[in-house]
């Protein structure tokens, strides 16, 4: 089968594949769409310490099981699928605790590879998260079920806003505008401050205002929201967004950071402010299948983030158009 590898940082290449075979537990998937994210472009950059190399890209996506290893229900050859990245043991302290997200065992073998034409799902994954896709949701949509679950459980660790509220996104990627659109069903009030100011008109039609984020842009920002959100994985970022929520106010460090990277916060204001700093990572199988419903009722329509649409082979310059910032996310059907 055809398929894109990472051989190392910086590197990637197209490659003739084995089809994989499905063990005790595990499906395979034919993928019928798949996404680039950030995170392709990160990986590509500087690696990932969970994530050993050579390893067959991308994560995002949409698919049919095509075969099924001993135990797996036959029921599913035939449906159309979205994988999760995890699938959680559901038994350990950390699951039990209702952290399913942060399971040790559910980050040791990972559903990855949707940059090819068949991708296998490991068994915790189909045991616990394998999501069938709605009658009526498209692939593309279905294929963002991972980034707008990641946003639901964002919600969910920032808590209760109250509707009206004000509410600071930093960064214009995709997930800034899934920020958006669940804010709104929520009657918050988002403004996405990014570097991008073509993308206002884009904020605007997802009811959301646009800033243009710069150096002399945060002055203005100060003490002006309830909850301020990082969606850049930017630690000078990081540092400054205390700033913008008034006394009482909560910051989400929501976009990952390069490994290593430190961010610092002025210690006065979160003592003396009472500012809460939260962080927040993936998702869980319940917020996956939230996701699918917001994508299903028509609450959340992501398919106007796609900037491009084409084959495996278009993957190379769509990867270069997204690292050069042209384009929010590109569609790729194998």
């Amino acid at each position: 089968m055809r398929a894109f590898v990472q051989t190392e940082i910086g590197r990637f290449e197209g490659r003739e594949l084995s089809a994989p075979q499905p063990g005790p537990g595990e499906a395979v998937v034919r993928v019928r769409t798949a996404l680039t994210c950030g995170t392709d472009l990160k990986l590509l950059a500087r690696g990932h310490a969970r994530i050993p190399l050579p390893v067959t890209m991308g994560h995002e996506l949409c698919g049919e099981v095509v075969a099924a290893g001993a135990g797996v229900d036959r029921g599913l050859l035939g449906a159309r699928v979205v994988p999760g990245v995890t699938g959680p043991c559901g038994v350990c302290e950390t699951c039990r605790g209702g952290r399913e997200n942060l399971c040790p065992a559910a980050h040791s073998d990972r559903t990855w590879g949707a940059f090819a034409e068949l991708l296998r799902v490991p068994a915790p994954v189909v045991a616990r998260n394998l999501q069938r896709v709605p009658e009526g949701l498209s692939d593309e949509a279905a294929a963002f079920m991972d980034p707008l679950a990641s946003v639901v459980h964002g919600w969910a660790r920032v808590g209760a806003v109250a509707p009206g509220a004000r509410m600071l996104v930093a960064g214009a990627g995709a997930l800034a505008f899934l920020w958006a659109a669940t804010g709104k069903i929520r009657g918050v009030r988002v403004v996405i401050a990014g570097r991008r100011p073509d993308r206002a008109s884009l904020a605007r039609a997802w009811g959301a205002e646009f800033i243009e984020l710069s150096g002399s842009t945060w002055a203005g920002l100060e003490g002006r929201f309830e909850v301020a959100v990082d969606a850049t994985g930017d630690p000078g970022v990081w540092s400054r967004l205390p700033e913008a929520v008034r006394p009482g106010g909560r910051v989400l460090l929501f976009g990952g950071c390069a490994p290593g990277a430190v961010a610092s916060f002025d210690a006065a204001r979160l003592h003396y402010s009472e500012i809460s700093l939260i962080g927040t990572f993936h998702s869980t199988p319940a917020e996956a299948t939230e996701a699918l419903r917001l994508m299903q009722s028509g609450a959340v329509d992501p398919t106007p983030l796609i900037s491009g649409r084409g084959s495996l082979s278009d993957l190379p310059r769509f990867l270069e158009a997204q690292a050069r910032g042209e384009g929010i996310r590109y569609s790729v059907s194998p």
